[in-house]
């Protein structure tokens, strides 16, 4: 799990506040030279799907992660799936940078209620939205770069353990033990995502107040 998920327990403060204490790193976009890099590790994860919400971690060391939600048919679960590289995809040989794109990836999928992958959209989408304006571009960043794309659009930066992006880490935490867990305890972690959700509901609700 990306060391960043693993901090997460501030009490939640109104935006007005988050914004002050710890303003929004992000950027609309990839950063400057790292949108071969991102998207080989997308193309790895994804192969030929196309998610309608995806986190990919790109660390300064170690491996890449990536989190993706999939759309079912109609009314019907959709696909939670967490992945993680075998080997480094950015890996520097002899004379020049190399993307380690031939390899499997070890992933794990499991079902999703579509109301809650449904919800997870919307809000992580309005709150990304909110946060980082559309004029502001992604800028360059030598460490861990998080880049989420939710309905098309891509919001990248630091991955920050403060601010807008706290409880959306913190949900994306959930996330990730759910794909690894019996269907049993993944009802109750839907439960402890929904109520996340609807915390960071009313947060924007109070920032756009």
């Amino acid at each position: 799990m990306p060391a960043a998920l693993l901090v997460l327990s501030a009490a939640l403060m109104p935006w007005s506040a988050m914004a002050k204490e710890c303003p929004a790193q992000l950027g609309r976009g990839w950063p400057p030279g790292t949108a071969n890099y991102g998207g080989a590790v997308e193309r790895l994860f994804d192969g030929q799907a196309s998610p309608a919400l995806s986190l990919v971690w790109l660390p300064r060391s170690g491996k890449e992660t990536g989190l993706a939600l999939l759309p079912g048919s109609e009314g019907m679960a959709w696909a939670l799936r967490y992945s993680e590289a075998d080997e480094r995809v950015y890996h520097w040989g002899r004379d020049a940078l190399e993307l380690k794109t031939e390899q499997t990836p070890r992933q794990s999928t499991v079902p999703i209620p579509a109301a809650l992958a449904q919800r997870l959209m919307k809000v992580w989408g309005d709150s990304l939205r909110q946060a980082v304006p559309e004029a502001a571009a992604a800028t360059f960043h030598e460490g861990d770069v998080l880049s989420a794309v939710v309905d098309g659009v891509r919001f990248s930066g630091p991955v920050s353990e403060c601010g807008p992006l706290e409880q959306i880490l913190e949900q994306a935490g959930l996330l990730i033990e759910a794909s690894d867990e019996k269907e049993s305890k993944r009802e109750r972690r839907w439960a402890e995502i929904d109520a996340s959700l609807q915390t960071l509901q009313q947060s924007l609700a109070g920032a756009g107040g």
